[in-house]
């Protein structure tokens, strides 16, 4: 049960799950100027959360894209999808340490620009931690190893790293701002391997609340801080039900 100063265990926008949750979820972001200026792309993601017990969970994310080059014609259609496990290796009240291995599939046609064309397995460890006064820090560290389909301009392995500090200012049940959250995420990948090593580091402020009946909303804007050339800003929306 969530205590007066505890902050509530829920996962946020970009950074990988750092926590169990029984949620279906839909996820929108749009990219400004999306691979170094080359395009703008929009994407939505429905998600499937489900714990199998108290140490396993999987997940089902299949995506649509749609994507527009400065010159060429337009695409959409399916995505690439991810199957994704977590495995808890401890929880209390304050601390949650699990392990994530996320599979992605490539179902997306990369030829028209929406799919990465490549099998990619990306195991990571998370963490999330209750800091006291409603505060509470998210870390993730984990690689993204391609096994099928890859080229030698590929990398061979992506290092992934994130942090996010949340404050939660309201109680869960307030009327339409439960659980009102105030967080800011750092995320960071580093190419190793690669012609062209590339390492980016964005910024992602956001915002989440409970609307009520368990039904939660999550926006946020992202911009790269290092590899400033990868993208302009990044739009995110979330809209989820716990169940």
């Amino acid at each position: 049960m969530e205590g007066p100063a505890q902050s509530p265990r829920f996962r946020l926008l970009k950074i990988p799950a750092t926590v169990f949750e029984r949620e279906v979820r839909m996820n929108y972001s749009f990219t400004n100027n999306a691979d170094s200026g080359k395009l703008d792309e929009h994407e939505w993601e429905l998600e499937f959360e489900m714990p199998v017990s108290r140490r396993l969970l999987i997940e089902v994310e299949p995506s649509v894209s749609f994507v527009s080059p400065d010159d060429g014609d337009d695409h959409s259609g399916p995505g690439d999808t991810s199957f994704i496990s977590r495995i808890m290796f401890l929880e209390t009240r304050n601390t949650t340490l699990l392990s994530l291995l996320d599979v992605k599939f490539p179902t997306g046609d990369k030829d028209r620009g929406l799919g990465g064309g490549k099998t990619v397995i990306s195991p990571g460890l998370g963490l999330w931690r209750d800091l006291g006064g409603r505060f509470a820090l998210h870390g993730f560290f984990g690689f993204n190893i391609p096994v099928g389909g890859t080229t030698d301009a590929d990398p061979d392995t992506t290092v992934n790293y994130s942090a996010a500090v949340t404050k939660t200012i309201t109680p869960k049940y307030k009327p339409l701002l439960g659980n009102f959250t105030l967080f800011t995420e750092i995320n960071g990948s580093s190419d190793v391997g690669a012609r062209h090593d590339v390492t980016v580091v964005s910024i992602l402020p956001g915002a989440r609340w409970n609307l009520g009946r368990e039904f939660w909303l999550m926006p946020g804007v992202e911009f790269p801080i290092i590899g400033r050339d990868t993208f302009d800003n990044r739009i995110w929306f979330s809209i989820l039900k716990d169940f």
